[in-house]
């Protein structure tokens, strides 16, 4: 496994190239919108919500000129972020509990994904949980939304974490099914559009979470404490783009779609049908128009990470959270005037 502290000098590193050369060439078109760096932290359909906000122009429209990285792990992006390195991007909640109660002051600003999305994908040899026992699960990074996906997906089926053993395999989704086709894991939790993808190639769905409509913070907008401090306009200025971003998707289905399909690397007239399920089940269903973050969905977070350590019940969502800028929004009518 390569050293923790390799991957954030080399995510650090990559922010920095790529920060230089959207500056250099900021300054040689006469650009005028404030540059902001911005992340999304997996390569999965729930974050297709975030990729379309910034293909769409829409931040743009509100004065801001977005760089957008990749950075595989929620974890190492806060971490990135926090050494001031990016702005805010999309990040799964667990890692923002976990970051918080250490004392970074990273806050959630909205929630994007505020229920489990994923299915449990196996071999199709597996099709019952003894067969499960022993064997080898794929996710993220321990901590990652992942992590806990599986974790609950053994818990609703009788098995514990003690009974398998959790890989963490990089290169987003994809990199995580392609071990699971190559035989190194036996099994994923994985979301749309790869859940149609794997079923259609003879994977077992061995547990559907998101029937079950299991109320969760899965994904948000995370911001240090810094950036919070010093630029209030600039966030502002990127929930106007967000909530705008967030019409577009729900009112652009087809050039939301190829968005889509182009972050995913996926053919966008083969692979239609699993983009369509993608659309509907994150779009469609699950992306509010006001996306606050769900309480409910944290307080299930934080029982989470205090079964490890007991003394991090006491703590409360509304310490990782803040919506003042989405109220702010919602209250002056500027969301709902969008639906007109």
């Amino acid at each position: 496994m390569k050293d923790p502290r390799f991957q954030i000098k080399s995510a650090i590193f990559i922010f920095s190239v790529a920060w230089i050369i959207s500056f250099a060439h900021g300054a040689a078109a006469g650009e005028a919108n404030e540059k902001i760096r911005i992340f999304y932290t997996a390569i999965t359909g729930e974050q297709s919500i975030f990729w379309i906000v910034k293909e769409s122009g829409m931040l743009q429209r509100y004065g801001l000129d977005p760089e957008m990285v990749f950075i595989d792990s929620g974890t190492l992006a806060l971490q990135t972020m926090i050494a001031g390195e990016g702005h805010l991007g999309m990040v799964g909640s667990t890692p923002v509990v976990l970051s918080g109660l250490g004392g970074s002051g990273v806050k959630l600003i909205a929630g994007l994904i505020n229920s489990l999305t994923y299915i449990l994908i196996t071999d199709p040899k597996v099709t019952r949980p003894e067969q499960l026992k022993g064997g080898k699960l794929a996710i993220a990074r321990f901590g990652s939304l992942s992590d806990f996906g599986t974790r609950l997906a053994l818990k609703k089926v009788g098995l514990s974490s003690s009974d398998v053993t959790l890989l963490q395999i990089g290169g987003g989704q994809p990199g995580r099914f392609a071990a699971l086709k190559s035989g190194i894991v036996q099994g994923l939790v994985v979301a749309p559009p790869m859940t149609r993808v794997a079923v259609e190639q003879g994977y077992y769905p061995f547990l559907d979470m998101i029937k079950e409509k299991i109320e969760y913070a899965g994904s948000g907008v995370a911001v240090s404490p810094t950036f919070l401090r010093q630029k209030p306009q600039t966030i502002r200025n990127f929930m106007k783009g967000l909530v705008a971003g967030i019409h577009y998707a729900k009112t652009h289905k087809e050039e939301s779609m190829r968005i889509t399909a182009r972050y995913m690397k996926l053919d966008f007239n083969k692979d239609r049908a699993a983009l369509e399920e993608t659309y509907r089940v994150f779009i469609d269903q699950i992306v509010e128009r006001k996306p606050y973050p769900t309480i409910e969905g944290l307080r299930r977070v934080i029982e989470q990470v205090a079964e490890t350590d007991p003394k991090l019940k006491s703590a409360k969502p509304d310490q990782f959270i803040d919506t003042s800028f989405l109220r702010e929004l919602d209250q002056s009518g500027f969301i709902d005037g969008l639906y007109r």
